[in-house]
């Protein structure tokens, strides 16, 4: 995946491989960048707009990485819908965009927030954020987005475990597809809380599969 080449389809497996490395190294950048701890406190927009300020300075500054002047970096884009305009269209949380041909393409990230007392896992899996993606809501034409839980109590283990009992408890609501358990899985190095799971979707015939990161401020 270089600079001068076309990129290919969706469903192009060893492309799709590619960029998804590229996007979640570059959300990684941005986190490495960001004082994390002082974050603990933080509704989920602010977090999301610190790491998305740290990426951008990372795709403006000349020292970067050649590949990353690929991309774009969008927060709180809105989806278009002919069911809804203007200001009640829905927004995704974090949209990455592969700047260099048309058509361009993109990876979305939901987000939500992970503290004991005020953000249960059932706001992760529920339907304003798992359920978006369930629901056709985002990424309607993708055949895969991503998850990123804002760890801010607690360790990522054990939001991973709660994960794991509502897929086995909840298992009609939260879809899964025979090959779509919640799996451990490893992105890229250092990205070590990292899992993939598989869903069908209400509307759409081609199932969708999340890959989901924990990223911590605790």
């Amino acid at each position: 995946m270089q600079s001068g080449r076309q990129p290919k389809a969706d469903d192009n497996k060893e492309y799709q491989k590619a960029f998804r490395k590229y996007v979640f190294k570059l959300l990684k950048m941005g986190y490495d960048r960001l004082d994390a701890i002082s974050l603990q406190d933080s509704e989920e927009e602010d977090i999301t707009g610190e790491i998305v300020r740290e990426i951008n300075d990372i795709l403006e500054y000349r020292g970067s990485p050649q590949w990353v002047r690929n991309f774009a970096v969008h927060e709180e884009l809105r989806i278009n819908d002919p069911d809804r305009r203007g200001k009640r269209r829905k927004r995704i949380d974090i949209e990455f965009e592969w700047v260099c041909h048309c058509p361009r393409h993109r990876y979305p990230f939901e987000a939500k927030r992970l503290c004991v007392n005020t953000h249960p896992i059932g706001e992760y899996v529920g339907s304003a954020g798992l359920g978006e993606f369930l629901s056709g809501n985002y990424a309607q034409d993708k055949i895969e987005a991503g998850m990123i839980g804002y760890v801010q109590s607690d360790t990522p283990e054990s939001w991973a475990a709660k994960v794991q009992n509502k897929f086995e408890k909840d298992s009609e609501i939260i879809k899964a597809c025979p090959d779509g358990n919640w799996t451990n899985i490893t992105i890229i190095g250092g990205l070590t809380h990292c899992f993939r799971s598989k869903h069908h979707r209400v509307a759409e015939k081609r199932p969708i599969t999340l890959y989901h990161v924990s990223l911590i401020f605790c």
